[in-house]
C-alpha cells in the first residue's frame, strides 16, 4: 500500500508537469497530419492494415489515440489547412497530450518506483532527476505521436530484464514481457530489433524455454513483420549533425559516467562484497552497450544513405529508444554506488555531490537545447 500510496503521487507530479508543458506546446504539422487525416479520417481497418500515408505504418500509437478519443467522443474543433506549420489551440493541445502524458508519467514512476525500492528515497528522488535532465524527455514528454509509447514500453522492456535476470529465475514470467514486446512491435520498426536484442541477452544468461521465447519472441515478431515488410525501405537525409542523433538520447555526462562505473567494476573484481552490490548496473550493462551499439550503427546507416532528395530527415527522436536505456543505465550505478557505501558517510557524500553536479550540468544543457529550438511558449 505504501508503495502504491507514493507511485501515486510520484505519477500525479509528472503527469501535472504534463499538463502544464501540454498547455504551452502548441500543435505541428505532424502531430495535426496524424490526427485529422490519419486518426479521424481513416477507419481502424485502415489503421491496422497500414493503409494511411505516414511514414510509421506501424499502428499500436494510433489505435491507442484513436480508441481513447472516440472514448470520450472529441474530434479536432477546427480544420488544419495542411500547410500551417504550428497552431495555439488550448482545449486541443490539452486532450491530444492526455494519453501520452500518461504513458511518459508511467514510464518515469516506474524508473523512480524501482530504483526506490532499491536504494531508499534518495536513490528514488535521483532516479527522478536524471529522468528530468534528458533533452528528448522534455522534447516529446507531449507528443501526440509514436515517441512516448515507444518510450515507455521501452521503460517496462528495460526494468523487465533487470528483474529476470537479478533474480536469477530460470522460469521467469512469460506474459509481462510478451505484452511488451508485442507492442513494441506493433509501434516502431526498430522495436523488432529491440526484441531481437532483449531475447538474446535473455538467452545467453540462461534462460532457453522454447515456450518463453515463442511467447515472448516469435509472436511479437510475427506481428510486427507484416508492417516492418510493408515499411518498405525509407528514403531519407540527416537533418542535424550525427553527434546531435546520439547525444540527445544519451548525453556525454552519462556516456562518462558508464565509463566511471566500467573502471570501477573492473576494479573490484576480485572483492566480492561489492561485486553484490555491483548488481543492477552489471546486470544492465549488457543491454545498455547493445542498444547503444544498434543507435550507433542506425546513425552510421543513416549518414551513409542521406541525401538532400530525399523526404525523410533523420532526426534525434528517430533514436528516442535510446534515452530509457540511459536514465536507467545512469540510475543503476547510482544505485550501485550508494549501496556500496552504505557503511561510509564520506563516500556517500562524495558520490551524491559528483552525481548532483552531473545532474545540474545536464539540466543546464537541456534549458539550452528546449530554449534553442523554442518547442514552448
Amino acid at each position: 500500500m505504501k508503495t502504491f500510496i507514493v507511485g501515486l503521487l510520484v505519477f500525479s507530479f509528472f503527469f501535472s508537469v504534463g499538463i502544464v508543458l501540454a498547455r504551452h506546446k502548441p500543435l505541428w504539422t505532424d502531430e495535426l497530419y496524424g490526427q485529422q487525416f490519419t486518426i479521424q479520417g481513416k477507419s481502424w481497418s485502415n489503421i491496422f492494415f497500414a493503409q494511411h500515408g505516414e511514414i510509421n505504418l506501424f499502428p499500436a500509437s494510433r489505435a491507442l489515440q484513436k480508441g481513447f478519443l472516440q472514448l470520450i467522443h472529441w474530434q479536432l474543433p477546427f480544420v488544419w489547412d495542411g500547410d500551417t506549420w504550428f497552431v495555439a489551440h488550448p482545449q486541443a493541445q490539452l486532450i491530444l497530450r492526455v494519453l501520452p502524458d500518461i504513458l511518459m508519467s508511467l514510464a518515469m514512476t516506474a524508473i523512480v518506483l524501482f530504483f526506490g525500492v532499491r536504494a531508499g528515497f534518495v536513490g528514488g528522488v535521483v532516479a527522478a532527476l536524471i529522468c528530468l535532465s534528458m533533452p528528448m524527455v522534455w522534447l516529446y514528454w507531449v507528443e501526440a505521436r509514436f515517441y512516448p509509447l515507444w518510450f515507455m514500453l521501452t521503460v517496462f522492456q528495460s526494468l523487465l530484464f533487470l528483474d529476470i535476470i537479478s533474480k536469477k529465475e530460470t522460469h521467469p514470467p512469460v506474459i509481462p514481457l510478451a505484452f511488451v514486446h508485442a507492442g513494441l512491435c506493433l509501434t516502431a520498426p526498430l522495436g523488432l530489433v529491440q526484441t531481437i536484442i532483449c531475447l538474446g541477452l535473455l538467452w545467453c544468461a540462461g534462460i532457453r524455454r522454447g515456450k518463453f521465447h515463442m511467447m515472448a519472441g516469435a509472436v511479437p515478431l510475427f506481428l510486427g513483420a507484416y508492417y516492418f515488410y510493408a515499411q518498405g525501405q525509407m528514403k531519407m537525409f540527416v537533418a542535424v549533425s550525427w553527434q546531435d542523433l546520439f547525444f540527445y538520447n544519451f548525453p556525454l555526462e552519462g556516456l562518462i559516467l558508464l565509463g566511471m562505473y566500467v573502471i570501477v567494476l573492473f576494479l573490484s573484481r576480485q572483492e566480492e562484497s561489492l561485486q553484490k552490490c555491483f548488481l543492477f548496473g552489471r546486470i544492465f550493462l549488457p543491454f545498455c552497450l547493445a542498444f547503444m551499439a544498434i543507435a550507433l550503427v542506425g546513425v552510421f546507416f543513416a549518414v551513409c544513405k542521406s541525401s538532400i532528395p530525399h523526404i525523410v530527415p533523420v532526426v534525434p527522436r528517430h533514436f528516442i529508444f535510446l534515452t530509457p536505456v540511459a536514465i536507467i543505465m545512469m540510475a543503476a550505478v547510482f544505485s550501485d554506488f550508494w549501496l556500496a557505501s552504505a557503511k561510509c558517510v564520506w563516500w556517500r557524500s562524495v558520490i551524491l555531490i559528483i552525481f548532483l553536479t552531473g545532474l545540474l550540468s545536464q539540466l543546464l544543457s537541456v534549458y539550452v537545447i528546449v530554449n534553442k529550438l523554442g518547442v514552448y511558449f
